[in-house]
């Protein structure tokens, strides 16, 4: 009884704790991205079913490791919260999963439950901004493996970036019609693959190591295809393919080779299954074991966090500010026509206040997209964050260049900004941006991040604002003279920004 009322207890503290987060969560899981994630759960519990017989019949509580946990636990929690990454937060409720295995079952219980716990961590869908950033650079690979396969069976074909020219038809490679979007998971469904199927550790690490080439791989003979299909049998037949159903019959492609890979390993080793030898027991606590109390107190730190953390909401300092809506639509040589969003993309910004519109070169004629999202205080899914997610997550932009532009006092900009040249077919666009917080400017996402956490402990205060200007590149023009167009607009703009943004 006294069990079962600390589990209890621990389960209605975590509730509480994350409640708040689950909804975060779930819109995560709801994305085409991360809805593989519905399935984690179920099948990291079907995985520790498969070995409950594996649990040590006489479980200790592990309290070094089990409270080491905790203050993961913790730490994440409140690095999350006061930084706004919403991921960390994410990471805490799986390591408290991992303190409660711990103090239920004891150290001896990971070599039944290591597995499923590892299965259960892709749970945790992956900041969008990592997520893009890491399947760009493989679409590169990919895009280019493509070019090499078709120009192997006599198809003249032409990349630039991720675009391939096929003559006939131009296929844009991004994520929305990429099989690596099911890049994480296949590398869970490797893992599990390696599992079921292989004998031997080395063979399910290297099935691991194989899922990321494989991804690549069956991806740039998916391009091949298409590439095929519209020389040999039509341009809309091979469209049709490249945006329908090529996705989903690749990732079962990948997940056939990799079962094949793991089947042809076990050929060259023992059809013996891994054999885990009982670890020593001096790495189990030699104090008598008391699980029930240790999960109670489990529970009473948990609640103590949610404490900490309301109380610590309810010192937060909100500074008085200008609206943006008394902003000046008209300055030096330019004059602007501000633009309001729709209910569900200002739910999607978060932003407490914000300018978002064009302003127009009277002399030149030139147009500015400007978008300066402001919040009194930023927690996760309220937060300025780098807009590369944003910029390459639709319109079908690739980023081509990224890097920091230091501070021009010549050209009257005394701080630095971080530069983005994107491109697709026909199409370049130059993207600046600056992160403008408390004072400071910085144009490093993580380091914002740094300074947040910090400032959100010694002043109690997480408001700022992401400023991002946007600027289409005319035919033949050069980056170096579109840069010298937005030069003239920031002399202008940032003069007249610092009310709306209190240091």
């Amino acid at each position: 009884m006294t069990a079962l009322v600390s589990f209890i207890s621990a389960v209605a503290a975590w509730i509480v704790l994350y409640f708040d987060s689950f909804p975060a969560l779930i819109r995560r899981w709801s994305n085409d991205d991360y809805s593989y994630c519905w399935l984690v759960v179920p099948l990291a519990i079907y995985v520790a079913w498969q070995r409950k017989d594996m649990l040590p019949k006489a479980p200790k509580s592990s309290l070094k490791t089990g409270y080491l946990a905790l203050l993961g636990v913790v730490t994440f929690f409140f690095l999350g919260k006061i930084a706004s990454i919403d991921a960390l937060v994410f990471v805490s409720m799986w390591l408290s999963i991992v303190a409660l295995v711990l103090f239920a079952f004891g150290l001896r219980s990971m070599k039944a439950l290591f597995f499923p716990l590892l299965v259960l961590a892709f749970a945790i869908p992956p900041p969008p901004f990592i997520n893009r950033m890491l399947t760009f650079k493989l679409r590169l690979l990919s895009s280019d493996f493509s070019v090499r396969m078709m120009q192997f069976i006599d198809i003249p074909v032409y990349r630039e970036g991720n675009v391939i020219d096929l003559g006939m038809i131009k296929l844009h490679v991004v994520d929305a019609c990429s099989g690596l979007r099911f890049l994480f998971p296949t590398i869970l469904l490797g893992i599990l693959i390696g599992y079921w199927f292989s004998n031997r550790g080395w063979q399910r690490f290297v099935v691991f190591l194989a899922t990321v080439p494989t991804a690549i791989l069956t991806n740039a003979l998916r391009i091949a295809i298409v590439g095929y299909i519209a020389r040999n049998v039509s341009v809309e037949t091979a469209e049709n393919f490249f945006h329908d159903a090529s996705g989903m019959v690749i990732y079962l492609l990948s997940i056939a080779l990799l079962v094949i890979l793991s089947l042809v390993l076990n050929l060259f080793g023992s059809k013996e299954p891994v054999r885990y030898s009982e670890a020593p027991s001096q790495l189990y606590s030699k104090t008598k074991s008391r699980p029930a109390l240790h999960i109670f107190i489990m529970a009473i730190l948990l609640a103590g966090v949610f404490i900490l953390n309301g109380k610590f909401l309810s010192t937060r300092i909100i500074p008085e500010r200008t609206n943006f809506d008394n902003f000046p639509m008209q300055f030096g040589e330019f004059e602007g026509e501000r633009q309001y969003f729709d209910d569900n993309i200002l739910k999607s910004l978060g932003a407490d206040d914000y300018l978002s519109g064009f302003f127009v070169d009277r002399k030149s004629g030139r147009k500015i997209f400007v978008l300066a999202s402001y919040y009194n205080y930023q927690e996760p899914q309220r937060a300025a964050h780098n807009p590369v997610s944003c910029l390459l997550g639709g319109g079908g932009w690739d980023l081509s260049s990224s890097k920091d532009l230091p501070a021009d006092p010549a050209a009257g900009r005394k701080f630095k900004m971080r530069r983005l040249i994107l491109e697709k077919p026909g199409a370049k666009l130059l993207a600046l941006y600056w992160f403008q917080q408390r004072g400071r400017i910085v144009t490093d996402e993580y380091l914002n991040k740094v300074y947040l956490a910090l400032d959100a402990v010694q002043k109690h205060r997480t408001d700022g604002a992401l400023v991002r200007l946007e600027i289409l590149l005319n035919k033949d023009e050069t980056v170096e003279h579109a840069q010298k167009v937005m030069n003239s607009f920031i002399s202008n703009f940032s003069m007249i920004l610092d009310p709306y943004i209190p240091n």
